[in-house]
């Protein structure tokens, strides 16, 4: 089953402007990784472009243009 994603944010300028929510999710538009915005554990995209520290509460953009924020759509079964 593929999985389908909703644009909630792209144009983000800064980490800052990043929303979090349980139900958003960071996606790499380079290498297609898509990370929880609140993650348990640190965790990153595979190419490297989002990286998210919870150490010190911190997100990590290389190339923001690469990066979008987005929800699941919800399936009909």
């Amino acid at each position: 089953m593929k999985k389908e994603y909703e644009i909630v944010a792209s144009k983000i300028k800064d980490t800052s402007e990043a929303p979090k929510d349980k139900n958003l999710f960071y996606r790499c538009l380079s290498c297609r990784g898509v990370i929880p915005s609140i993650p348990k554990d640190n965790v990153g995209c595979e190419c490297g472009n989002i990286f998210i520290d919870i150490d010190y509460w911190r997100l990590v953009i290389r190339d923001y243009s690469l990066f979008e924020v987005v929800k699941m759509k919800k399936t009909k079964k």
